[in-house]
């Protein structure tokens, strides 16, 4: 059985499709990761899903904006894999320029902060900003976050991180 997965990111002004990938034979699992000791993978955790490079073991969905006509915005998927690797897809854009910059690529990860309670992603392009290499840190428990536009990622020094907002996904 195929069947197809899709994000939908809303913001106040806006709301833009992301499709994720096909996947067939998904198993749910039945444990989080963040319930075994770090590094220690059991088969439960381990999806069988067949999409960009499975098995994930996040999944993370980032929608940060800064309304008005000098604003923009960024919208993610990252998708990251036990082994330190990961794929994302989205768009980034300012209000005064072009339009949405395609975002795709490959990412590296690792764990951070006491008990590991963060995630840190690097080698995200955000092509909408002349190639501004950003990086993401996020809460590694899974669940749903909110906060300016630079809490979960970097931006270029023009950028206040404080203005804006963002509702950030972390998912099995």
């Amino acid at each position: 059985m195929k069947r197809f997965l899709a994000f939908i990111v809303v913001s106040s002004v806006s709301a833009m499709f992301f499709s994720s990938c096909q996947k067939e034979n998904q198993t749910s699992l039945q444990s989080s990761p963040l319930a075994a000791p770090p590094g220690s993978l059991t088969v439960a955790n381990q999806s069988t899903s067949k999409g960009y490079n499975p098995p994930f073991i996040y999944q993370v969905e980032l929608s940060a904006n800064i309304p008005g006509v000098q604003g923009g915005g960024v919208w993610l998927w990252i998708g990251l894999n036990p082994d330190g690797t990961g794929d994302y897809s989205g768009s980034d854009c300012g209000h005064g320029g072009l339009g949405a910059a395609n975002d795709k690529g490959d990412v590296t990860w690792h764990l951070a902060g006491q008990n590991n309670q963060w995630l840190v992603i690097n080698g995200l392009v955000l092509n909408g900003l002349d190639g501004f290499v950003t990086t993401i840190t996020v809460p590694s428990a899974y669940g749903h976050y909110t906060g300016t536009i630079g809490s979960y990622l970097t931006l270029p020094g023009f950028i206040p991180p404080f203005v804006g907002t963002a509702q950030l996904q972390v998912a099995p």
